[in-house]
Formats: C-alpha cells, sequence, structure tokens
C-alpha cells in the first residue's frame, strides 16, 4: 500500500506540472506596485467598469479582473502627472486575457497592437493600475503597454504603434496638463527601482516625442479674469481655494437663463471635449446648467458643483464650428438648489 501511495502522489505531481500555464507577461509582474492597501479592489466604483466605456475615444474597452488594479478617484485623489511607456514581451490577446486573469496582480490603463495601432483600455485613468513596480509612480501615472519584445524592435515598433500611441499620450497631457517632456514621459526602466529594461535602448524616443508634440493642438482656454467672459449685474465674484484664477464668478437660480458667457476663439470646426472648472462647497448648485453652442443645436450638460471641483472636469464632447463668438454659457434656470459657479471653460480638440 505504501509504494502504491508513492506512485500516486508521483503521477499527481506530474499532472500538476504539465498542467501550468506560462502567463503571457510574467515579467511584468514586478513586486512593491500595489501600496498598503492590498489592492481595495472591491471597493464601489460609482459604476460597474463592466458596464463602462473607454475613457479614449479611440480606445476600444475591455476591463481587467478588479483584483489587478486600486479603485481611485483621480485626478481628485492623486494627481496624474506622469506617463510610463511599456514594453509587453508579448502578445497583445495575451496581454489582455493575463489582466483579466485574477493571478496576473499586474495591469496598465492601456495597451496597443503592433501592427496597427489598434489601442485598448483595461482600466480607467481614475483608478490605479499596477504596471511601474513602485507603488508612488503608480499612483500618480498612466501606463501604456506596447505589444512585441524589446529584444526585436524593428519587427514591434512599427509606425502606426508609435503615431497610434503618440495621439493617445499627446490627449492625455492635454487632459491632465503633464508637462510634454522626458521628466513626465517616461520608460518604465526610468521608474526609480524598476528592474525592468523596457522598452529599450531601440525605441526612439526623439521620435516619439516629436509625434506627441505635433499630435494634437493646444487646447483653448478661458477663464473669469478674460475680458472675453460676459455677464449680467446679477453675477458676483468671489474668492475661494480650489478656483482658477484670480476669482469666480457666482450668482443664485432664478426662472431665466440670464448665462454668463465664455466667448472662445474655436481654431476648426470639429468635435471638441468641453471641460469646466469650478471651487466646490457644500452651498454649492447640485445642478448647474452649462449651455453649449453647437453647429446644430444647443445642448445643456448639467453639473453637481459640490463635488470635482478645483480640477477639470468634462461635460461632454461637442461638434462646434470655427470662429470667436460665445461657445459656453452657465445658465441659471435649474431645479437644482444651491449658488451657480462659473470659473473656467477649456475646449480639447479630438
Amino acid at each position: 500500500m505504501g509504494r502504491l501511495s508513492l506512485m500516486r502522489g508521483l503521477l499527481t505531481a506530474v499532472l500538476a506540472a504539465v498542467l501550468v500555464t506560462v502567463p503571457a507577461v510574467a515579467a511584468q509582474a514586478e513586486p512593491g506596485g500595489r501600496g498598503d492597501d492590498g489592492g481595495d479592489a472591491f471597493r464601489p466604483h460609482d459604476s460597474e467598469p463592466e458596464a463602462a466605456k473607454a475613457d479614449y475615444k479611440g480606445a476600444l474597452w475591455v476591463p481587467a479582473h478588479k483584483g489587478n488594479y486600486t479603485n481611485a478617484n483621480r485626478p481628485k485623489s492623486d494627481p496624474i502627472d506622469k506617463v510610463v511607456v511599456h514594453t509587453m514581451q508579448g502578445s497583445y490577446e495575451g496581454t489582455k486575457a493575463w489582466f483579466r486573469n485574477p493571478d496576473s496582480e499586474v495591469t496598465t490603463h492601456y495597451i496597443m497592437r503592433s501592427h496597427d495601432g489598434e489601442i485598448t483600455q483595461m482600466v480607467h485613468e481614475a483608478d490605479i493600475a499596477w504596471h511601474a513596480g513602485n507603488w508612488d509612480y503608480n499612483v500618480t501615472s498612466i501606463g501604456i503597454e506596447h505589444e512585441g519584445y524589446v529584444e526585436n524592435p524593428d519587427k514591434w515598433y512599427t509606425d502606426e504603434m508609435y503615431e497610434s500611441s503618440a495621439e493617445l499620450v499627446r490627449w492625455l497631457c492635454d487632459k491632465y496638463d503633464i508637462p510634454i517632456d522626458r521628466d513626465h514621459i517616461i520608460a518604465h526602466s526610468e521608474v526609480p527601482g524598476a528592474t525592468h529594461t523596457d522598452p529599450g535602448k531601440g525605441w526612439d524616443w526623439d521620435r516619439y516625442m516629436d509625434l506627441i508634440r505635433d499630435a494634437g493642438s493646444e487646447p483653448v482656454t478661458l477663464d473669469n479674469d478674460d475680458a472675453k467672459v460676459d455677464a449680467s449685474g446679477a453675477w458676483n465674484t468671489g474668492d475661494m481655494p480650489g478656483q482658477l484664477g484670480k476669482n469666480h464668478a457666482w450668482t443664485r437660480p432664478a426662472r431665466h437663463s440670464d448665462p454668463l458667457w465664455y466667448k472662445l476663439a474655436v481654431p476648426g470646426r470639429g468635435e471638441y471635449r468641453v471641460e469646466v472648472w469650478y471651487p466646490e462647497a457644500d452651498d454649492h448648485n447640485d445642478r448647474a446648467p452649462y449651455i453649449v453652442n453647437t453647429t446644430g443645436d444647443w445642448e445643456t450638460a448639467y453639473v453637481d458643483q459640490r463635488t470635482g471641483g478645483g480640477t477639470w472636469q468634462s461635460i461632454g464632447e461637442f461638434e462646434l464650428d470655427a470662429g470667436e463668438y460665445p461657445v459656453v454659457g452657465v445658465s441659471r434656470w435649474t431645479g437644482g438648489s444651491g449658488k451657480i459657479v462659473a470659473d473656467g471653460v477649456r475646449l480639447v480638440k479630438l
């Protein structure tokens, strides 16, 4: 009986070894990136990731497993001021599967295919992906994985991938005010304490940075201090923490619109993301109406100004005509309660 039990034990061990699968990007599972919370990946989200959509319009949305990243509320909870460039050391589809595997304990926000530059987002920008091997860098960065291998850059680092990646990074830089320089757009190998070498010596940084600089136009921003902001005498000025410039405007709700208007110079007809800035406070309006003068009609977006202040907040994407005209107004006509605040508007061309 003892010999039979021993043989059964050996057979079980052999079968277990045969069934072990090698993860597609095991080299990326560098320790030290998760922080003391151990992930906190089951803390409730504002919306379920599986039912959500990509932050970047050019990306597909495939959610990573909830146990492979940390829920957060960036940039309010933590600033986003860096982009970290990775190479998968594997395939696009393999990396996608690995980030959805609960055993991987690794993710980046975006992954990118080599031959055509297709992008899939797997972690929301508001959340903290585990990619840099350094918790402080994870908390303040966006991670992007590029398909391929460091050892064969000529095969994997294609024109399509460089260009697609540069457009994404430029969009992120515009969105989060990340300086377009090598102090803020860095290699994984440049993260303090990193043991990885990606994207390696074959990554053309000069070309990549030039593509990022050329990828988009500068955002159009208008603060309340500018003379191109027009409002009636019912609007007051105030000063409080979290405002954009020297002051902000505020008023009380009314049963007529009486908007404060932002007259912006739209550089060309096209689709723009409209972002607004306001200081938050408990007595601010929970349904402040922003009116957008689109190519087709007037559209209205409502914002809860009690939360989310002190940073740029998107109110949507709109088709705008070229020219200088009142593009965005803040109306007084709302069913919400509390002060209505107007502090700044920014247009980002898509």
